[in-house]
């Protein structure tokens, strides 16, 4: 059975998992950690996609790991944000930016982690109060996500350039990571709606008061971060790449898509948070914009988004919130939780003298020049990485998938939407819908109109 982590492994490696100091990020301990961490998140995607036993994921709650993986995304944030910076003013362009693209890529990985770690309900209750770090930190990260599409950066052609420069290769990288980042925190974020009842009472808070996660989860719906136009035509982010879809896949509800409506349904169905949401003006009107979105192929493959749906309407028409669900008054709490991992890092900075002495420290590191250096580097993270195994396995998984489609998919009937016998013709506007005639069509232009727009 193929493996990136060995079972006698596997214990080894979660359990060294600790929480660095910024200070430490590049150091020799700091990568042995990094690669035992891209090996373990290999494993648990491994795991989950081959639907084997989820043994990293369980280790990793059992062992109460979790905690240190998010004060580890909060770490690589601090050193990207504040850190690195400081290290490209010593010098702007460094011969060799290898190491600091890992420590970028450790950010990704860590939350890929945490990703596959808290899809079951078990994982988010083991957070404990450091998921209120959590949640500031996926905000943050939906809100760079919404940040980025607004600026074209998703799109392939895209001529729009915010620093109106042409962006060096190392910040394109960033970019890339933060946005990939952004759409596994909109997958956080709906597994922790999901659970919300079960985690400590500020949770729901935060993330219905302080961050308004209602409202970006309303503006995601709206910038669609997983669908883009390039070139090669509309494509969608489908298994952590970018598909070319066509025909009736461009109607194909996609995972970040689901989860962004289902999180949105989660916090506005939820009863006893929403009491403290107050539904003023300017809310109501940005929620019913997603009216617009919740055309009838959408409804057919989420038909829990039907109520959400009705609920949506009354809304709009309707002072008072629908069902009950919910008042116009704010509630307060007397004592509130807050989260203590970004702060904590930030204390333990300036106690060493601050981001610009730990960039001066870390010049030599991140700077370095040494061939050999680096050369050494790049086959140590070459090895951790394992591209080899990952082609391979990716091969078998799309030759399965080729020979699936050949073999065992038949060719699909369509039925006229008007008058529900065999249809061929799809309508040439949305192409979601078949007819058996030009008169079928024209029956059904009236109930088919609002959809198709």
């Amino acid at each position: 059975m193929t493996n990136f982590v060995f079972p006698e492994e596997l214990n080894f490696f979660v359990e060294s998992i600790r929480p660095f100091q910024i200070r430490e990020v590049g150091s020799e301990k700091w990568l042995d950690t990094h690669e035992m961490i891209i090996k373990l998140s290999q494993q648990a995607a491994l795991e989950a996609a081959a639907h084997r036993e989820e043994e990293v994921k369980e280790m990793l709650i059992s062992r109460d790991k979790l905690k240190f993986l998010i004060h580890e995304a909060y770490c690589i944030f601090l050193w990207k944000t504040k850190v690195l910076p400081h290290l490209l003013d010593i010098d702007p362009n460094p011969q060799a930016t290898f190491l600091i693209y890992t420590v970028l890529f450790h950010e990704g990985a860590v939350i890929t982690l945490l990703d596959l770690a808290l899809y079951h309900s078990s994982g988010c209750e083991a957070l404990q109060n450091s998921v209120l770090d959590l949640i500031d930190y996926c905000a943050q990260g939906v809100t760079q996500l919404i940040g980025l599409v607004s600026m074209g950066h998703h799109e392939n052609d895209s001529t729009v350039d915010v620093d109106e420069a042409i962006l060096s290769e190392l910040e394109r990288q960033k970019r890339d990571l933060i946005y990939k980042i952004g759409l596994r925190c909109i997958s956080i974020l709906y597994f922790l709606s999901d659970s919300l009842n079960a985690l400590p009472l500020s949770a729901g808070r935060r993330m219905i008061v302080t961050h308004d996660i209602i409202w970006l989860m309303a503006d995601l719906l709206h910038f669609r971060p997983w669908q883009r136009r390039s070139k090669n035509g509309t494509e969608k982010f489908i298994d952590e790449k970018w598909m070319p879809v066509q025909g009736e896949e461009l109607g194909k509800v996609v995972k970040h898509e689901a989860q962004t409506w289902f999180c949105l349904r989660q916090l506005l169905f939820n009863r006893g948070f929403m009491e403290s949401y107050e539904f003023n003006d300017e809310r109501r009107k940005h929620l019913s914009k997603t009216l617009g979105l919740m055309y009838e192929p959408l409804l057919d493959q989420l038909p829990p988004l039907i109520e959400l749906k009705q609920y949506l309407c009354q809304l709009t028409v309707s002072n008072a919130q629908p069902n009950g669900m919910g008042n116009s008054k704010k509630t307060t709490l007397v004592l509130e939780e807050v989260p203590e991992i970004k702060d904590n890092l930030i204390r333990e900075t300036e106690k060493f003298g601050g981001f610009l002495a730990i960039a001066q420290l870390q010049g030599e590191l991140f700077l370095s020049s040494d061939k050999d250096y680096i050369l050494n580097l790049a086959q140590r993270l070459n090895v951790a990485y394992n591209t080899d195994l990952l082609a391979e396995l990716e091969e078998k998984v799309t030759k399965a998938d080729m020979g699936k489609s050949l073999e065992e998919k038949p060719k699909a009937k369509h039925l006229c939407e008007n008058c529900s016998n065999i249809a061929e013709k799809k309508c040439s506007k949305c192409k979601t819908i078949y007819y058996c005639s030009r008169e079928c069509q024209l029956d059904d232009w009236p109930n088919h109109k609002s959809a198709c727009t």
